[in-house]
Protein backbone atom coordinates (compact mmCIF):
# COMPACT_ATOMS: atom_id res chain seq x y z
CA UNK A 1 0.00 0.00 0.00
CA UNK A 2 1.28 3.51 -0.83
CA UNK A 3 2.82 5.03 2.47
CA UNK A 4 0.93 7.78 4.15
CA UNK A 5 1.71 11.12 4.37
CA UNK A 6 3.37 11.67 7.80
CA UNK A 7 2.93 14.64 9.83
CA UNK A 8 6.05 16.87 9.79
CA UNK A 9 4.80 20.08 10.00
CA UNK A 10 1.57 22.18 11.65
CA UNK A 11 -0.65 23.69 8.73
CA UNK A 12 -1.85 22.38 5.32
CA UNK A 13 -0.03 20.90 2.48
CA UNK A 14 0.16 22.77 -0.83
CA UNK A 15 -1.76 19.71 -2.96
CA UNK A 16 -2.21 21.09 -6.32
CA UNK A 17 -0.34 23.82 -8.38
CA UNK A 18 -2.27 25.00 -11.72
CA UNK A 19 -3.65 27.96 -13.57
CA UNK A 20 -6.72 29.22 -14.74
CA UNK A 21 -7.43 27.89 -18.43
CA UNK A 22 -9.05 30.09 -21.48
CA UNK A 23 -12.27 27.60 -21.47
CA UNK A 24 -12.66 28.18 -17.67
CA UNK A 25 -12.95 32.24 -18.73
CA UNK A 26 -17.40 33.15 -18.55
CA UNK A 27 -18.91 35.85 -19.91
CA UNK A 28 -17.60 38.35 -17.05
CA UNK A 29 -13.77 37.62 -18.08
CA UNK A 30 -12.92 35.63 -14.84
CA UNK A 31 -12.68 32.10 -14.00
CA UNK A 32 -16.43 30.44 -14.32
CA UNK A 33 -18.00 29.13 -10.52
CA UNK A 34 -17.96 25.90 -11.93
CA UNK A 35 -14.44 25.46 -12.13
CA UNK A 36 -13.64 26.24 -8.92
CA UNK A 37 -15.43 22.62 -7.86
CA UNK A 38 -12.67 21.58 -10.57
CA UNK A 39 -9.91 22.56 -9.35
CA UNK A 40 -11.08 21.70 -5.30
CA UNK A 41 -11.84 18.27 -6.79
CA UNK A 42 -8.41 17.71 -8.29
CA UNK A 43 -7.07 18.89 -5.05
CA UNK A 44 -8.93 16.63 -3.17
CA UNK A 45 -8.22 13.61 -4.79
CA UNK A 46 -4.53 14.94 -5.00
CA UNK A 47 -4.45 14.87 -1.01
CA UNK A 48 -6.53 11.48 -0.81
CA UNK A 49 -3.59 10.01 -2.58
CA UNK A 50 -0.77 11.47 -0.47
CA UNK A 51 -2.64 10.26 2.35
CA UNK A 52 -3.04 7.50 1.82
CA UNK A 53 -6.57 6.98 0.61
CA UNK A 54 -6.22 7.16 -3.17
CA UNK A 55 -6.61 4.36 -5.51
CA UNK A 56 -4.83 1.86 -4.45
CA UNK A 57 -6.55 1.93 -0.82
CA UNK A 58 -9.98 1.32 -2.35
CA UNK A 59 -8.20 -1.44 -4.40
CA UNK A 60 -6.66 -3.04 -1.37
CA UNK A 61 -9.48 -2.37 0.95
CA UNK A 62 -12.57 -2.31 -1.37
CA UNK A 63 -13.31 0.55 0.72
CA UNK A 64 -13.31 4.03 -0.35
CA UNK A 65 -14.34 7.46 0.33
CA UNK A 66 -17.96 9.41 -0.19
CA UNK A 67 -18.84 13.04 -0.39
CA UNK A 68 -22.21 13.54 1.90
CA UNK A 69 -21.55 17.63 2.52
CA UNK A 70 -19.50 20.18 0.35
CA UNK A 71 -19.52 24.02 0.46
CA UNK A 72 -17.69 26.54 -1.82
CA UNK A 73 -17.07 30.01 -0.99
CA UNK A 74 -15.84 32.14 -2.93
CA UNK A 75 -13.81 35.41 -2.06
CA UNK A 76 -12.30 36.92 -5.14
CA UNK A 77 -11.85 36.48 -8.87
CA UNK A 78 -9.19 34.43 -11.00
CA UNK A 79 -8.25 35.66 -14.40
CA UNK A 80 -7.41 34.22 -17.24
CA UNK A 81 -3.78 32.18 -17.09
CA UNK A 82 -3.71 33.58 -13.23
CA UNK A 83 -1.74 30.44 -11.13
CA UNK A 84 -3.61 28.97 -8.53
CA UNK A 85 -2.33 26.82 -5.89
CA UNK A 86 -4.33 24.50 -3.07
CA UNK A 87 -3.48 24.14 0.36
CA UNK A 88 -5.22 20.97 1.76
CA UNK A 89 -5.95 20.25 5.61
CA UNK A 90 -7.57 17.12 7.28
CA UNK A 91 -9.48 18.87 10.02
CA UNK A 92 -10.51 15.87 11.54
CA UNK A 93 -11.65 12.45 11.56
CA UNK A 94 -13.53 9.91 13.76
CA UNK A 95 -14.58 6.58 13.09
CA UNK A 96 -16.28 6.64 10.21
CA UNK A 97 -15.97 10.17 8.82
CA UNK A 98 -12.98 13.18 7.50
CA UNK A 99 -13.91 16.89 7.24
CA UNK A 100 -11.22 18.66 4.86
CA UNK A 101 -10.73 22.32 4.12
CA UNK A 102 -8.94 23.48 0.95
CA UNK A 103 -7.69 27.17 0.24
CA UNK A 104 -7.36 28.29 -3.44
CA UNK A 105 -4.97 31.20 -3.32
CA UNK A 106 -3.63 32.92 -6.27
CA UNK A 107 0.73 32.77 -6.13
CA UNK A 108 0.57 36.61 -7.74
CA UNK A 109 -1.36 38.53 -5.40
CA UNK A 110 -1.02 36.41 -2.12
CA UNK A 111 -4.93 35.95 -1.44
CA UNK A 112 -7.01 33.71 -0.64
CA UNK A 113 -9.48 33.43 -3.83
CA UNK A 114 -11.84 30.89 -2.49
CA UNK A 115 -12.04 27.72 -0.22
CA UNK A 116 -13.68 24.22 -0.04
CA UNK A 117 -14.77 22.37 2.91
CA UNK A 118 -16.21 19.10 2.52
CA UNK A 119 -17.25 15.88 4.67
CA UNK A 120 -16.62 12.33 3.65
CA UNK A 121 -17.43 9.12 4.73
CA UNK A 122 -15.40 6.18 4.42
CA UNK A 123 -17.35 3.46 2.54
CA UNK A 124 -17.49 -0.19 2.46
CA UNK A 125 -17.70 -0.91 -1.53
CA UNK A 126 -18.97 -4.34 -1.60
CA UNK A 127 -22.08 -3.69 1.51
CA UNK A 128 -22.88 -0.37 -0.38
CA UNK A 129 -22.84 1.24 2.91
CA UNK A 130 -20.55 2.95 5.57
CA UNK A 131 -18.25 1.70 7.77
CA UNK A 132 -15.52 2.16 10.10
CA UNK A 133 -11.89 3.16 9.29
CA UNK A 134 -9.33 0.37 10.01
CA UNK A 135 -7.42 1.24 13.82
CA UNK A 136 -4.58 1.83 11.79
CA UNK A 137 -5.36 4.24 9.03
CA UNK A 138 -7.61 5.89 11.59
CA UNK A 139 -4.13 6.45 14.17
CA UNK A 140 -2.39 7.58 10.81
CA UNK A 141 -5.28 10.32 9.73
CA UNK A 142 -5.64 11.24 13.76
CA UNK A 143 -1.97 11.96 13.61
CA UNK A 144 -1.78 13.96 10.70
CA UNK A 145 -5.08 16.27 11.47
CA UNK A 146 -3.26 16.66 14.49
CA UNK A 147 -0.21 17.93 13.40
CA UNK A 148 -2.02 20.02 10.48
CA UNK A 149 -3.62 21.72 13.60
CA UNK A 150 -1.39 22.17 15.61
CA UNK A 151 -0.92 25.81 13.33
CA UNK A 152 -4.59 26.53 14.25
CA UNK A 153 -7.70 26.35 12.05
CA UNK A 154 -7.92 28.15 8.71
CA UNK A 155 -10.35 31.10 8.90
CA UNK A 156 -13.68 30.20 7.51
CA UNK A 157 -14.29 26.71 8.30
CA UNK A 158 -17.70 25.31 9.43
CA UNK A 159 -19.67 28.49 7.38
CA UNK A 160 -22.96 27.34 6.74
CA UNK A 161 -25.72 29.71 4.30
CA UNK A 162 -26.41 32.89 6.32
CA UNK A 163 -29.78 33.29 4.90
CA UNK A 164 -32.22 32.34 7.67
CA UNK A 165 -35.82 30.73 6.55
CA UNK A 166 -39.37 32.81 7.14
CA UNK A 167 -40.26 32.51 10.77
CA UNK A 168 -42.56 29.55 11.20
CA UNK A 169 -41.64 27.71 8.53
CA UNK A 170 -40.45 23.83 9.26
CA UNK A 171 -38.65 20.65 7.22
CA UNK A 172 -40.93 19.03 5.04
CA UNK A 173 -40.35 16.06 2.99
CA UNK A 174 -41.27 16.51 -0.54
CA UNK A 175 -41.04 13.08 -2.15
CA UNK A 176 -43.61 12.14 -4.22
Amino acid sequence: MTERLLPTAPGPYRSLETHVRDEWIDVNGHMNAQFFGLVIYDAHARFTDLIGLGDEYVEQTGCGKVVVESHITYERELRRDEAIVVDSWLLGVDDKRAHFFHELRSPASGHRVAVGEQLDLHFDLSARRVASFPDDVRAGLEELSSAQCAAGLPVGTGRTPGVRSPKGATPQDHRL
